[in-house]
């Protein structure tokens, strides 16, 4: 793939390159289908899309395809520079849910003012209204020195200390905003982010509704009532076939009683199933359509020049060795909530190795 973009435009087919440009961003946005899909991390994956039980501690872990697919010689020319995006999936479901700050549309999804969205009782925030989580938060690392794509996954349960106050990754977001919210996941992670992807469930499920439906094995039955917005989630174990509300209900369900079973899971073999109809050639027509209108489904500031001048190296996927790392920390629990508890030096440290 080395001076792809010349080649294109040698050869006269823009159409096409634009296609793949659409088609990258795609991946970026659902779930790196690239990273779900193909056999590189395969076993990194493994246990999350299993029924064997995790455990609660969590080490530094890492896997990757042990050796590129194939060798990449040190004089081959790769056009584009290392890069590392963030990756954040939303709850926001505001056309089933009625409850948001009557400005929530004006602030998402960059929280500019995340104050004017929030009540105090003293010095402690108060949430009159429904708050909007970060559910899902991945990072990406694409070295072009070191030839690697490294995974990170950001647990969004994990307990920070913001001035003062302690809150959580998923509470960050709505709280201080987007632009803090980058910047204090490169502080956990010593990492510098130069790009971010964020979707939401309601994205994700236009997507399905853009699909026609999809058939997933839902893990569990799912009968949940959201008292305040009246919004039923009820979904039966097994094999379903499941519109757009059906997907928002299923990746908003998190009353698992089996330790089998999680939100982020779910999140993640939901991520794997889409994709993998996204690129069966059956849909290849409607799947380009939701491609060139990615826009609609992603906020990110990866620009389409970005991503024309990094074609070369993305393309490199296949060769280059795949890494994920493990947030180092451990699980605890506090008035029955679970909450992960991070040893940041400790990941900082790691990702010094793969940034």
């Amino acid at each position: 793939m080395r001076n792809y973009a010349k080649k294109q435009e040698e050869t006269g087919v823009n159409s096409l390159r634009s296609f793949f440009i659409t088609f990258l961003i795609a991946l970026l946005v659902f779930g790196v289908c690239a990273f779900f899909i193909t056999d590189f991390v395969t076993e990194s994956i493994n246990g999350l899309l299993t029924d064997k039980p995790t455990t609660e501690t969590s080490e530094i872990t890492t896997s990757g395809s042990g050796e590129t697919i194939a060798p990449i010689g040190d004089e081959e020319e790769i056009k584009g520079e290392s890069f590392n995006i963030l990756l954040i999936g939303t709850d926001y479901r505001p056309s089933i849910l009625s409850d948001y700050h009557p400005q929530i549309a004006e602030q998402y999804p960059a929280f500019s003012d995340p104050a004017a969205l929030i009540g105090y009782e003293g010095d402690l925030p108060e949430y009159p209204y429904r708050k909007v989580s970060a559910d899902a938060v991945m990072l990406i690392c694409v070295n072009k020195e070191k030839r690697s794509f490294t995974y990170m996954q950001i647990p969004t349960d994990m307990q920070l200390t913001v001035s003062g106050v302690s809150t959580t990754v998923a509470d960050l977001y709505y709280d201080m905003g987007l632009s803090y919210f980058v910047n204090k996941m490169s502080g956990i992670t010593g990492v510098s982010i130069d790009y971010y992807a964020l979707t939401g469930i309601e994205e994700i499920a236009g997507v399905v509704d853009a699909m026609d439906s999809i058939t997933y094995t839902v893990p569990c039955d799912m009968e949940y009532t959201d008292e305040i917005s009246g919004l039923t989630i009820s979904l039966k174990g097994g094999s379903q076939t499941l519109t757009g509300t059906d997907a928002a209900g299923l990746l908003s369900f998190d009353g698992y009683t089996n330790a089998n079973f999680s939100r982020e899971k779910t999140l993640l073999s939901f991520l794997k199933a889409l994709a993998l109809k996204m690129t069966n050639v059956t849909y290849f027509n409607k799947a380009a359509e939701i491609f060139a209108n990615a826009e609609r489904y992603v906020h990110t500031n990866f620009t389409l020049d970005d991503l024309a001048n990094n074609l070369d190296l993305i393309f490199m996927y296949s060769k280059f060795t795949v890494n994920t790392v493990e947030y180092p920390g451990s699980y605890y629990y506090s008035n029955g909530v679970r909450y992960f508890n991070p040893n940041i030096t400790l990941a900082i440290t790691t990702m010094a190795d793969y940034k």
